[in-house]
């Protein structure tokens, strides 16, 4: 009997043993297989990278040459010299370019593609080919130089050529996003070829344990180190910054933890026992029946930004993830859920969004005022030389073509005007500026706007107690309120009210605004009109935009008074909702009372600067 005992003992320990070994040898084994395995998806992942990386840079490569192209033909316009040459200048750079992008296009196809990736390769390598196609027609043309091969050439660049540009920029740009996706779906192979391996590892390795650890204290230590670790993670979850809750399956709170009290205001006494609707808002009640019958059915959820509703009723925004909860023979028993606060970042990033919407404006419309105060330059100077062959003319010509060269004249000088509006916009217009109140400007200037807008509307006027000195010139504010009155009868055809308003503010710091912190005065002009939509606001204040027939605006009022404003150092906003009316308000920097600069000389007369401009005539 003893012997058979000890027969037994040793059959279990050789057992034992063996179990023992062969777990380690797979263990072994699927260490090899797992090494090999993620280096071959470690290899994909780099291939994949690469390519990504090779599209990417095609992609902005294009870009670029477009630009070059663009660069090149407008000093092809302008009559910049060596504009076409291929060696000097902007042309020298797109060729640079273009063949850079197709070199790019090669080193893509030396890489493993598939079959939409080879399409997009041979749809970008042939738009690109048509395109510099295009280009030798478009440089052959501005090389004629004649006005009709100028023409043709203009109508390409904005035609054929960005028609093919663009067929090169988007299958490049698709090869790229197909780059990506596989880049992303080789590493998710990775990941999971490298946690398999390594689950696989540890399963063999606790197997091994287990049987090797067949003693009784060794199962009780493990039962006291797995009471004291979660008596830890216990430990941890209630003092999370995160607010973490479990709910049952209808929805109750069961527990709640010290994060969740900071977060929404109710304490656990409060909260557990609860519906987890207590934190929706009304109108969450819809999605919130979604996720518990997802949560029913084993589903884990990942919300951004849910609006909550908090104890004292303030709304705050949070990332929530849910998952459910198992007990030990895998029956669903609950849910889980941790909450973070991202109300801050949120706003953060409204006010950022806020800011580079303004700073795309600013740079768009400067762009417009370059490109405005060149053309108004080189007009300006070919208006002069009218002016003054008009006026000799004149002298020696007979009473019957006088009227003839009178019209000529008044036409030149509407077309000056209209250069200075433009040049007010790109403030290149010199202007003589003082100290003036801006409450004296409203008042001397209600009569004049109370008649431009007719008897149907009625003009209101608050001016501010405190005097308003801002440095500027007068006849331009007296310019800026005849606009924006015009501006708000026109969008008030049935009549309404006009109200004109200054008064002090005080800018605080703030990265979304334009101006600095400090005291402005403010200039409101608001009426009760139709109002404007987003796209036209947005468009509001670029020169020669109008929503008007094309026998009753040019465009540049409103163009002319962004133009005012920024050149006295200050800044102009507009709100408006369709049919709810419109509000312009223009802060300007509030100037200590100084003496004014002596006024400059008078003008010479008409004829005299006539001339003078003729023969300066290109230096604009």
């Amino acid at each position: 009997m003893q012997r058979l005992r000890r027969v037994r003992v040793g059959a279990r320990l050789s057992a034992t043993f063996g179990s023992v070994t062969l777990l380690l040898v797979v263990m072994i084994g699927a260490a090899v297989w797992n090494i090999v395995a993620q280096r071959h998806a470690d290899q994909r992942v780099a291939a994949s990278a690469a390519l990504q990386r090779e599209a990417l840079i095609a992609k902005f490569r294009a870009a670029d040459l477009n630009g070059w192209q663009t660069g090149y033909a407008f000093n092809a316009i302008r009559g910049v010299p060596g504009a076409t040459t291929d060696a000097l200048g902007l042309r020298a750079k797109f060729l640079t370019s273009a063949e850079a992008l197709r070199q790019d296009l090669a080193r893509i196809g030396t890489h493993d593609l598939s079959g939409d990736e080879r399409r997009l390769l041979a749809e970008a390598e042939y738009a690109f080919d048509r395109f510099m196609a295009i280009d030798e027609r478009i440089v052959a043309g501005y090389r004629a130089g004649t006005p009709a091969a100028v023409a043709s050439s203009n109508g390409l660049v904005a035609g054929e050529a960005l028609h093919w540009f663009d067929q090169v920029a988007t299958a490049v740009d698709q090869l790229a996003v197909l780059a990506q996706a596989d880049t992303e779906s080789d590493a998710a192979a990775a990941r999971t070829t490298s946690t398999r391996g390594l689950t696989l590892m540890v399963v063999v390795g606790v197997a091994c344990l287990v049987i090797a650890t067949v003693l009784t204290w060794t199962a009780a230590r493990n039962l006291v180190n797995k009471a004291r670790n979660k008596a830890t993670l216990a430990a941890i979850v209630e003092q999370s910054a995160d607010a973490t809750l479990t709910l049952a399956l209808d929805g109750t709170i069961t527990t709640w933890n010290s994060g969740a009290e900071r977060l929404y205001g109710y304490t656990a006494d409060e909260a557990i026992g609860r519906r987890v609707a207590m934190l929706l808002q009304p109108d969450g009640e819809a999605r919130h029946a979604g996720v518990l019958k997802g949560l029913a059915d084993g589903i884990e959820f990942q919300l951004e930004e849910t609006p909550r509703r908090r104890k004292d009723g303030s709304e705050i925004f949070v990332s929530t993830n849910v998952w459910p909860i198992r007990d030990d023979d895998g029956k669903l028993i609950g849910g889980a859920a941790t909450e973070r606060d991202v109300t801050a970042r949120r706003q953060r990033e409204a006010e950022q969004k806020i800011a580079d919407d303004r700073a795309a404006r600013a740079a768009r419309l400067e762009s417009l005022g370059q490109l405005a105060s060149g053309v108004a330059h080189d007009f300006n100077n070919l208006l002069a030389i009218i002016l003054n062959c008009v006026e000799f003319i004149a002298e020696d010509t007979g009473a019957e073509v006088a009227d003839d060269l009178a019209r000529i004249r008044n036409a030149a000088h509407q077309a000056r005007d209209l250069t200075s509006q433009l040049l007010l916009f790109a403030k290149r217009e010199p202007t003589h500026v003082e100290i003036v109140n801006l409450n004296t400007v409203v008042t001397d200037a209600t009569d004049l706007l109370s008649r431009a807008i007719g008897a149907g509307i009625t003009l209101q006027r608050h001016t501010c107690s405190k005097a308003l000195p801002v440095y500027a010139n007068r006849s331009r504010l007296d310019q800026i309120l005849l606009n924006l009155v015009i501006n708000a009868r026109d969008a008030m055809p049935g009549g309404g009210f006009v109200a004109i308003a200054t008064s002090v503010v005080e800018l605080s710091e703030d990265p979304a605004q334009s101006l600095p912190a400090g005291r402005y005065a403010q200039l409101t002009v608001s009426d009760n009109g139709t109002g404007m939509s987003a796209e036209v606001k947005d468009r509001l204040f670029e020169p020669f935009f109008t929503t008007k027939p094309a026998d009753q605006g040019t465009g540049l009022g409103l163009a002319t008074v962004y133009g005012i404003v920024g050149d006295a150092g200050g800044a102009i906003t507009v709100d408006s909702t369709l049919g709810a009316g419109t509000t312009f308000r223009i802060l300007l920097p509030l100037s200590p009372f100084v003496r004014p600069e002596p006024a400059p000389a008078p003008a010479p007369d008409h004829r005299t600067s006539s001339i003078a401009a003729g023969r300066q005539t290109g230096s604009g």
